[in-house]
């Protein structure tokens, strides 16, 4: 099934409630994990797998792609993922608590080339403000993109927010999504780093 690649988020309004931990995952060991447009779910299933003792919730904006993945988690039978469909801004503020989530992962996030449509960027001064209130203390976010204007904006964005870089986290040496393999079969150079919140 094909599924749309752009979906502007800012078009979806849905609403969200309180995570409900115990509910979702009653084994619950106060590890809690967020990826950010989990695409074809790779990462996130992979990820899970290798960590059962740690809830990873996932959200996508694309309904298509929410509804594909959902079906996929749920005929392998990984307990500890919890996927979500709506606009990731709204999610974090709803949903989290604050100083609950232990890492955030975003691979790839569509870079919205147009000047036009610069304000559906997902990461900008909003969005990390909304991050570090719901990151725990040291805290991580991991961040990768193949293009480079993007790049740019993102760490300014994270440098004048209070967030340290870390160049060198072993996390990357195993890092592997989809987007990430095309990169490497275009020939696109693939910029990636660790952020992390230090206050």
């Amino acid at each position: 099934m094909r599924v749309r690649t752009h979906t502007n988020p800012l078009a979806c309004t849905k609403e969200f409630t309180k995570l409900d931990i115990p509910k979702i995952y009653p084994n619950f060991t106060d590890s809690l994990d967020f990826e950010i447009g989990f695409g074809q779910s790779s990462f996130i299933r992979n990820y899970a797998q290798t960590n059962p003792g740690r809830l990873v919730i996932g959200i996508d904006v694309r309904k298509k792609t929410f509804a594909l993945m959902e079906e996929k988690v749920k005929a392998e039978n990984i307990p500890n993922i919890h996927l979500v469909h709506g606009n990731a801004l709204r999610c974090l503020e709803q949903m989290f608590n604050d100083q609950s989530i232990d890492n955030m992962f975003i691979f790839h996030p569509d870079p919205w080339i147009k000047r036009k449509h610069h304000k559906r960027r997902l990461i900008n001064e909003q969005f990390v403000a909304i991050v570090q209130k719901k990151l725990k203390l040291n805290g991580k976010i991991y961040v990768s993109t193949d293009v480079k204007i993007l790049w740019e904006q993102i760490c300014h964005t994270f440098d004048h927010s209070g967030f340290v870089q870390i160049q060198d986290d072993v996390f990357w040496a195993t890092y592997a999504t989809r987007w990430h393999t095309i990169s490497l079969e275009k020939n696109r150079p693939t910029y990636f780093s660790t952020f992390c919140r230090t206050k």
